[in-house]
């Protein structure tokens, strides 16, 4: 059974490490050579030191990675575009329900940006440039084209 209360004391504890575990991230890049800063052009290094971190290790340890460098990935996004974390509790229905998101980073009302969700797609797909991808649709959004559906 979901208790609200135990996933808020959850969520603030995710948020009470944020700091020490984006330090070590960035500790653990810098121990591979590689500089990461918050900055948009720290994406494609993410990709690369999260490609490194993950080679031939158990599934469990890339569940925990993909944790670990979700809070970077928000952070990039919080750091340039504004925004704040978020636990997302209003629907059981929503794919980010008690999930750790990202809301406030464009003009779109509620949208919710899902870092956990994209690392655990880049984890999976490890496709270059999937992380930026992922930012910009939230950014700059392009409205569907409809017009070629026919209403019967």
């Amino acid at each position: 059974m979901f208790d609200k209360n135990t996933a808020l004391e959850k969520f603030d504890d995710f948020l009470l490490v944020m700091d020490d575990q984006l330090e070590a991230l960035e500790n653990d890049a810098e121990s591979r050579g590689i500089d990461l800063d918050f900055s948009v052009s720290s994406l494609e290094k993410l990709e690369q030191l999260f490609t490194v971190m993950a080679e031939g290790v158990h599934k469990d340890i890339i569940n925990q990675l993909i944790v670990y460098f979700a809070r970077y990935l928000g952070e990039i996004v919080r750091t340039n575009y504004g925004g704040k974390w978020h636990l997302s509790l209003d629907d059981p229905k929503n794919v980010n329900f008690n999930t750790p998101v990202i809301v406030g980073h464009t003009s779109i009302e509620d949208l919710e940006f899902a870092p956990i969700g994209i690392m655990r797609a880049f984890a999976i797909k490890r496709r270059s440039g999937m992380l930026w991808t992922a930012i910009n649709a939230d950014i700059n959004p392009s409205p569907l084209d409809l017009s070629g559906l026919v209403e019967e």
